[in-house]
């Protein structure tokens, strides 16, 4: 894909990057601030554009895994914008580019997928496009072709891990199957009042096939998230349907309904230097549409929990320096005999260089069913501009 200048138009990325805004006055550089809400007042004129990019560079290898032991080293590319056309508006796009191979340890499908693993095979590809707008004072809407579920979300339901995060499986609240992630076309309406808020989302990963929106051949996922939030305290629960496509109503894992209940405390007073920054833990449960039958450790379509204790403790040595711990299932737990109870683990400590570039070592560990353990260790290179 040829991308011309103007295509590069992208959303806010969590975290601090230095934009370049652009509108009908010019171009100037703003300070080191970014919005990941509808409402930008970068400049009065209007429309106004922000600019900026991430690069992530990943060293490491794996012990235990069947695909590989060798050393790898791959990157995540993401360039961004922000465009305003009122000052309340929001549209975002972002192009990205990776070269994580999809099977591999760190891979999308591998056995210790990475959060920050992509796959384009080096090609540039609108990775978000969708644009976000208020109806009211306390109404937000947001809609777009290209999404994430957690784009259309009122509230991150966990303060762990962060942008700092290792592994894929202990960056989804600890309710993976209702913070599922899923990608497609999208709408979210959010509500919030005073500390409550509250969205109801949809993505659908086959609007641009043949089977379409909210069809008995799409691929439909339905959230509700109820939430209240304040400084030192986030409560959310989450509610999630998601359909498969199957329309023979055979046992399939990805048609189920699922909750998610999450707890985060933060200590804003820090007198003891041991004291976390803040601990977030988050319980899911899932109950599938149709189950296997016989139940049997063979058959896994049935019902099934995870969970994810995280921990936080920023500003340590230096400030701007993090370090974390997490610990939580490594796939949906099933009540089987014989079944391992796999869990997974990571601790990682980020080392802030400056305002623009971090280095992150980590170790983690993922057990499997059935399986050896896979163990691991990266070093984590960030680049903002």
């Amino acid at each position: 894909m040829k991308l011309s200048p103007q295509k590069l138009f992208a959303p806010a990325l969590a975290g601090t990057i230095m934009p370049i805004a652009i509108h009908a006055g010019g171009m100037n550089h703003h300070d080191h601030h970014m919005h990941n809400d509808s409402h930008m007042n970068m400049t009065d004129s209007f429309p106004s554009t922000m600019f900026m990019g991430k690069s992530t560079f990943v060293l490491g290898g794996v012990d235990g895994s069947t695909r590989t032991d060798a050393v790898l080293f791959n990157y995540d590319l993401k360039l961004m914008g922000m465009t305003s056309f009122t000052g309340e508006d929001m549209l975002m796009t972002a192009i990205r580019a990776g070269n994580f191979n999809m099977m591999d340890p760190f891979g999308m499908m591998g056995a210790s997928r990475l959060d920050t693993a992509f796959n384009s095979n080096d090609n540039l590809e609108v990775h978000k496009l969708f644009y976000k707008f208020p109806v009211s004072d306390s109404v937000r809407v947001t809609m777009g072709p290209k999404l994430r579920q957690d784009d259309l979300l009122g509230v991150k339901p966990t303060a762990y891990p962060g942008e700092d995060g290792i592994l894929f499986v202990l960056n989804q609240a600890g309710a993976n199957d209702t913070y599922s992630k899923r990608m497609g076309a999208g709408v979210g309406v959010t509500y919030s009042k005073d500390k409550f808020i509250a969205s109801t989302v949809l993505v659908s990963e086959d609007a641009d096939s043949n089977e379409g929106i909210l069809t008995k051949e799409g691929r439909d996922n339905i959230t509700t998230q109820l939430a209240l939030v304040d400084d030192s305290y986030t409560l959310a629960f989450a509610y999630t349907h998601s359909d498969g496509g199957n329309t023979d109503n055979s046992p399939d894992a990805n048609d189920y309904s699922s909750y998610g209940i999450n707890g985060t405390y933060n200590f804003l007073n820090q007198s003891d230097v041991f004291l976390p920054s803040s601990i977030s833990a988050g319980f899911g449960w899932k109950n599938p549409d149709n189950h296997d039958d016989p139940d049997t450790a063979a058959n896994s379509v049935e019902d099934g929990n995870t969970w994810t204790v995280g921990i936080l403790w920023n500003d340590v040595i230096k400030e701007g320096n993090n370090l974390g711990f997490a610990i939580g299932t490594a796939e949906t737990h099933r009540d089987d005999d014989g079944y391992d109870d796999p869990l997974a683990w990571e601790t990682f400590y980020k080392m802030q260089i400056n305002d623009n570039i971090s280095i992150t070592p980590s170790i983690f560990a993922v057990q499997q069913d059935g399986a050896d353990d896979v163990t691991g260790a990266i070093v984590k290179t960030s680049f903002k501009f």
